[in-house]
């Protein structure tokens, strides 16, 4: 039996894991994984434990240190990540993030040269990653590689927020662009217009314009006419995949990213917020 906690339960993705790895009805789709307590506010955990059976609750983060295989970290702020990682990841605990990994470069820095000196086992992010449209769309793009000459992604945005403002909402977009177009944008162009954010990420050999601001859909350009858009609907359970995924970290060692790879949305988001401050400046990546 492994043993996980999740910090963050504000985030209504964790009452979302805790109603799958601990129902009150039915049986377990993981019954090899144990949630042993959730971590956040009262109002929050008492929230999760009314509708879940986790017993366990706690506002320290460090509550769960040195009892679990894993921690899930649904933490909103980004800004809290690293922090709450930092205890279990000194007892070789396995981590999964949710978005935004971290809300720093600094922080994405650190985290990876943990994993790596203590060869550590994360993976997380957002779950538009594992949505069934953009597994769809990035299995064309990788079957038409040689065709590609472009795409639109939108998703919505938070801009304002006691989460980080832009940091908080934009992994979606960002990682729907990196799953399907890949992680070698060299430079992003982003500008705030009224409530939304138009942003151009320049990759080698072509462009992927996007919009902050509105419903999730992704479209790629195929040369000539060729077009293929797909409009994502999440569906109640967006969040198993992101479940799937920690559940071969802990049985086989199994992860789909590398560190480097995990946090890479974090450069992205940061070369987009100081492109928006310098009023729409082209604006290269920041090494990792």
């Amino acid at each position: 039996m492994y043993k996980i906690a999740i910090l963050g339960s504000e985030n209504s993705h964790c009452a979302g894991f805790a109603s799958v790895l601990a129902p009150r009805s039915g049986e377990k789709r993981f019954p090899d994984l144990e949630l042993i307590g959730i971590m956040g506010d009262e109002a929050s955990n008492l929230a999760v434990t009314e509708k879940t059976a986790v017993s366990r609750s706690s506002t320290d983060p460090a509550a769960y240190a040195g009892e679990v295989d894993a921690v899930m970290i649904t933490a909103r702020h980004g800004g809290l990540h690293l922090p709450y990682a930092l205890p279990y990841l000194r007892d070789g605990a396995k981590l999964w993030i949710d978005k935004p990994i971290t809300a720093s470069v600094d922080d994405a820095r650190e985290l990876v040269r943990l994993a790596r000196e203590k060869h550590l086992l994360l993976c997380g992010g957002s779950s538009l990653a594992g949505a069934a449209g953009t597994v769809r769309m990035k299995a064309l793009a990788r079957e038409k590689a040689g065709s590609v000459t472009g795409g639109h992604v939108t998703a919505p945005v938070n801009l304002v927020n006691e989460y980080g403002n832009f940091w908080f909402y934009s992994q979606h977009l960002v990682q729907m662009v990196t799953e399907v177009f890949g992680q070698g944008i060299v430079s992003v162009e982003a500008k705030r217009k009224g409530d939304g954010v138009p942003a151009v990420f320049h990759y080698p050999a072509f462009d992927v314009t996007a919009y902050f601001g509105t419903g999730y859909s992704i479209t790629v350009y195929l040369g000539g006419y060729g077009i293929a858009c797909e409009r994502i609907d999440l569906g109640a359970d967006y969040f198993m995949p992101e479940l799937e995924e920690v559940a071969a970290m802990l049985r086989d060692g199994r992860v789909r990213q590398t560190p480097e790879e995990l946090v890479y949305p974090v450069l992205v988001i940061d070369a987009l917020i100081r492109s928006m401050e310098a009023d729409g400046r082209e604006t290269e990546l920041a090494a990792l």
